[in-house]
């Protein structure tokens, strides 16, 4: 899933004091969030100084908390309404290669000009590009785009300069179901969607993850305060042990206004064989794009 494969150890560096934490895994965590690189690092830099777990996740927050506080303008905000929508109604469109030699060259002739105030896609981090870079993922780029042509359309004009015409604040990026939630903590995720993005991709359920900020989640004293954040959820009927980071990698993208549960159509892989199975069922190697039984 891309932007949240943060590490254990990652996370309960922040309980053990600031010599633990890997400043370079905190701000690569931001940066897939859609924090840009010097805010990112900066963030990542101050929270370091935080002499527990608390303290740490506050920080971040805090750090989240600014970056959104900038206030847009209403053409922004329509342009970005209007993104939301075209991409959620998945208009037919036809993507610009038919085969996976031809995406080939498709993607050796885009440009590498970016807009001076590029914000990635949420798109790019839902396909995982800031890790498939390489000539042995090409036909995982392949199944996507040719999955959702509409994004490809949108990469190329990206990468000539272009702003993106689709959702780059993480909005379609959210699993967690916010109905689930207490109404207060849904409420303050729907307002901050970077600090739930920052729990999910700690692999640490949100609605204890904000009560830890609050100072008021009951974890045992004995406990390591980030492991029990990643190993139980809340729920109505009261706090489980769960394991959040296989959950929320098996869940879909519902979006922060929980209706996005088809807008990434992932072709996933067979643990067992190691074949890419794609939406219609056809299984391919995913290093050449050959068939596979």
């Amino acid at each position: 899933m891309g932007p949240r494969g943060a590490t254990p150890s990652a996370a309960a560096g922040a309980t053990e004091g600031p010599k633990m934490i890997d400043i370079s895994q905190v701000s690569s965590l931001l940066q897939s969030l859609g924090v840009s690189g010097a805010a990112a690092s900066k963030a990542a830099e101050r929270a370091a100084g935080s002499s527990d777990a608390a303290g740490f996740l506050k920080q971040l927050q805090s750090s989240l908390a600014e970056l959104a506080s900038e206030k847009k303008s209403p053409a922004d905000a329509a342009s970005a309404t209007s993104a939301a929508s075209s991409h959620a109604t998945k208009p037919a469109v036809q993507a610009p290669f038919e085969s996976f030699e031809e995406f080939r060259a498709w993607e050796k002739g885009l440009g590498n000009t970016f807009a001076a105030d590029y914000q990635a896609p949420d798109y790019v981090r839902a396909m995982g590009m800031c890790r498939m870079g390489g000539e042995a993922e090409a036909f995982g780029r392949y199944t996507f785009f040719k999955n959702h042509p509409e994004c490809a359309i949108d990469y190329q004009a990206v990468r000539s300069g272009a702003p993106s015409q689709m959702p780059t604040d993480g909005s379609t990026l959210v699993k967690s179901d916010l109905s689930a939630m207490p109404t207060e903590t849904a409420s303050y995720y729907r307002k901050n969607p970077g600090a739930l993005l920052m729990a999910e991709g700690f692999n640490m359920d949100p609605t204890l993850f904000k009560q830890r900020l609050d100072g008021k989640a009951d974890i045992p004293t004995d406990a390591n305060a980030s492991e029990w954040l990643m190993q139980h959820k809340w729920t109505a009927n009261g706090v489980v042990a769960n394991d959040n980071r296989a959950t929320l990698a098996q869940a879909p993208f519902r979006g922060l206004d929980g209706n996005g549960t088809s807008t990434y159509r992932l072709a996933r892989m067979d643990p067992g064989t190691g074949a890419l199975v794609d939406l219609d069922g056809r299984r391919y190697d995913p290093r050449t794009g050959d068939a596979a039984v």
